[in-house]
């Protein structure tokens, strides 16, 4: 009697091994496609969250006098890059985007739009429960910490959402002689291809004007080759969501091989294979010669 129960005993314990072990190959299967699931699904809802914010300028297009694409919040002229930012979303760390700031919420032109004049101050930087159209529901992180890039700590590696209270960026390209070439207090009407320039995008984006290998400042000298191609939100390399001045997004490629060389004429265009961020007129044949 012991032996035939210690037969059915040993028989059970190994079907029952038998049992987690195929548990186990199911679940070490089903994990990958259920994170890539989420992964897609948080993709899919940042670029229809920036969507929606690409709409709202189009709507405040429409209301103003002068047809201004991107808004120039009231205290906007006492700074000088700005534009950026504090278009609209919720209170951030960063200096003049909390509340009873410079950029306080609730004077922001596109809350006004979204969310009207009953924005109360009770929430803090980094709250995802209020303010959920400026959000994307991936890793919304600002700059990628590059060796001498000499970003702010508080956008470096960490939510971008937290720091400035939106996770979307607005072009505003800006260079260094106080030229601001982005769609930021532009008129609809002088932003030349509004299909193919970018509206609205992710701080990585941004970034890599100046980590890109074909003039990019970090990208000469090897820095960029060195490091490899920026990662964006969503754990794809030189990929990032984008959304254009016409009202539609993408999910596009950034990374090496996707930039023109400069216009010579120009030198502040900012082009490539997945659009641009500038609102220079184009020459004639300048950008075929720039693709080739």
């Amino acid at each position: 009697m012991s032996k035939a129960y210690s037969k059915v005993r040993a028989f059970t314990l190994i079907e029952l091994l038998v049992v987690i072990s195929i548990i186990a190959v199911l679940i070490s299967i089903l994990l990958p496609a259920l994170s890539a699931a989420r992964a897609e699904g948080a993709k899919l809802k940042g670029l229809a969250n920036m969507r929606a914010v690409t709409q709202t300028a189009l709507n405040y297009a429409n209301d103003d006098p002068k047809g201004i694409f991107g808004p120039i919040h009231p205290a906007a002229l006492q700074f000088r890059f700005e534009g950026y930012a504090e278009y609209g979303g919720g209170p951030g760390d960063m200096n003049y985007v909390g509340w009873n700031d410079n950029f306080d919420p609730r004077t922001r032109p596109f809350n006004k739009l979204m969310i009207g004049t009953e924005i109360v101050a009770n929430t803090q930087p980094g709250d995802r429960g209020v303010f959920q159209t400026f959000q994307c529901p991936g890793d919304d992180f600002g700059w990628q910490f590059w060796p001498a890039f000499g970003s702010d700590r508080r956008e470096t590696e960490r939510s971008y959402y937290t720091a400035n209270g939106t996770a979307f960026r607005m072009n505003n390209l800006t260079f260094s002689d106080g030229a601001i070439l982005g769609v930021y207090g532009r008129p609809v009407s002088r932003i030349p291809d509004s299909g193919s320039t970018v509206g609205f995008m992710e701080a990585r984006a941004y970034q890599t004007l100046w980590t890109n290998e074909v003039w990019g400042e970090l990208g000469r000298g090897g820095l960029a080759d060195l490091l490899g191609e920026l990662t964006g939100w969503h754990k794809s390399r030189g990929k990032f969501n984008l959304s254009f001045a016409d009202g539609h997004g993408s999910f596009s490629d950034m990374g090496k091989g996707t930039f023109y060389e400069h216009i010579d004429s120009q030198e502040k265009d900012v082009r490539g294979t997945w659009g641009r961020l500038d609102c220079l007129p184009d020459e004639a044949g300048a950008d075929v010669a720039a693709r080739n």
